[in-house]
C-alpha cells in the first residue's frame, strides 16, 4: 500500500487528537494541519508555564501537571517532525 495525501492527512489529524487529547478540541479547524499542530503546541507550552507557576506557588497539582505538559508537548514536536517529512514528500499537507 501506497499512502497517498489523504490517507497521510488523515493519519496526521488522527494522530494530533489522539495527542493533544479533548482539552485542546479548539485547536482543530480547517487549517491546515501544519498551524492546528503549531496552536496545540503554544497551548501546551502555556500549560506548562502555568503548572512551573503552580509548582513555584507551592500547590500539590503542580509536578503532575507539568510532567503531562511536558509529555504531551514531547508527542506534539515528533508529529511536528512526522509532519515536515509528510510535507516534503507530498507537498503543502
Amino acid at each position: 500500500m501506497k499512502p497517498t495525501l489523504d490517507d497521510t492527512r488523515e493519519s496526521l489529524l488522527l494522530l494530533l487528537t489522539a495527542l493533544a487529547g479533548p482539552n485542546y478540541s479548539g485547536a482543530f479547524s480547517k487549517d491546515e494541519i501544519p498551524s492546528q499542530i503549531d496552536r496545540c503546541i503554544n497551548w501546551v507550552r502555556a500549560e506548562a508555564s502555568e503548572a512551573v507557576s503552580l509548582i513555584e506557588s507551592c500547590v500539590p497539582h503542580g509536578k503532575p501537571m507539568l510532567a503531562q505538559a511536558q509529555k504531551r508537548l514531547e508527542g506534539l514536536e515528533a508529529l511536528k517532525t512526522l509532519e515536515l517529512v509528510a510535507t516534503q514528500h507530498f507537498g503543502d499537507i
